[in-house]
């Protein structure tokens, strides 16, 4: 009698155990489920009012289909939400189809080609730019100069930012890499400010200045993209502080980025090349750079459709290739 009392306990305690783990698994089962259901729905943010560049990045985590269309107001900021076709706080399944309405308060233009021309036609070009049936103005945020180069005449445009055939509105700026004139000296006495590193950093390069970026501040919004944001010169070299913003998904231009680690110490040169046409060669980013083995060189550099970043060493040797893509061109 006493051990069928002991078997009891003792076979109440393993059937306890047994619910247990049954009410566990099907807890965690039922977890699982839920977990995975609202993963695929969420709840609709307000974004009426706001600048779409500012909601850009998030809309796209949310994997959501978004439409755009456009209306004309000039007392309204350009860029700005109008209507949103999902009512906010509506629940929803990622991927749904989103149509937004954006206020168009700025004129819409297609970015001249400057290059080769004459600095002084250059600004002339750009204040008649095409737009629709009339003439507009774009304006030259700033002008970066490199010593003469053989077979370029002086006071020529050799790059832009932003390339040309982007189409954008008349709030861009325009900047231009020009060889210096006859009498300019060759110094970077000129404000570094405010203006597009990679254009800095190739001047620097010909004139054979060490340079780096000593920091990379990380932009909410596209604005003041790529451009120095505080210099500093140590000695003979200049460390730059310069913004990047991160788009999640790549325009067909925008800046990137990219870290070169060095194994040897040598001067390194960095060129750019087109994807899928032979490797056509665009331009050089920086031309017999000395770096050290082991040292972080992080650079930042406008790209214009789908390329590759080259790094030779002094033996025209490929240390390192990196690869940018973006979205086609319409």
């Amino acid at each position: 009698m006493s051990e069928e009392k002991q078997k009891i306990p003792f076979l109440a305690y393993f059937t306890f155990v047994g619910i247990a783990l049954v009410i566990f698994f099907l807890s965690a089962f039922m977890v699982v489920i839920f977990r995975t259901k609202s993963s695929s729905r969420l709840v609709m943010p307000d974004v009426v009012g706001q600048n779409y560049i500012d909601v850009h990045n998030e809309l796209t985590k949310f994997r959501l289909k978004v439409q755009l269309q456009t209306k004309r107001f000039p007392d309204k900021n350009d860029g700005e939400i109008l209507y949103q076709s999902i009512p906010a706080g509506k629940v929803i399944d990622v991927g749904s189809k989103l149509y937004l309405t954006l206020n168009v308060s700025v004129d819409r233009v297609v970015v001249p080609d400057l290059k080769g021309q004459q600095l002084n036609t250059a600004k002339s070009l750009l204040t008649k730019v095409l737009s629709g049936e009339v003439y507009v103005e774009m304006e030259i945020g700033g002008i970066t100069y490199v010593p003469q180069i053989e077979g370029i005449a002086p006071e020529t445009v050799i790059d832009q930012i932003p390339e040309a055939g982007k189409i954008t509105n008349t709030r861009e700026k325009v900047y231009l890499l020009v060889t210096e004139g006859k009498a300019k000296e060759s110094s970077m006495n000129f404000p570094l400010e405010n203006q597009p590193f990679p254009f800095v950093a190739f001047a620097l390069s010909e004139k054979k200045q060490p340079f780096s970026i000593k920091e990379i501040i990380s932009l909410k919004s596209p604005k003041g993209n790529g451009l120095i944001q505080k210099t500093e010169k140590i000695g003979e070299e200049y460390k730059f502080v310069v913004n990047f913003f991160e788009f999640d998904t790549k325009p067909a231009q925008s800046y990137e980025k990219f870290i070169f680690k060095p194994e040897t110490s040598s001067e390194y040169t960095a060129k750019v090349y087109l994807q899928n046409e032979d490797e056509k060669k665009i331009k050089k980013l920086f031309n017999n750079l000395k770096l050290t083995a082991g040292t972080s060189f992080p650079f930042i550099f406008y790209r214009d459709g789908n390329v590759n970043v080259r790094i030779e060493d002094s033996e025209k040797k490929i240390a390192k290739t990196f690869q940018f893509e973006g979205e086609l061109k319409k």
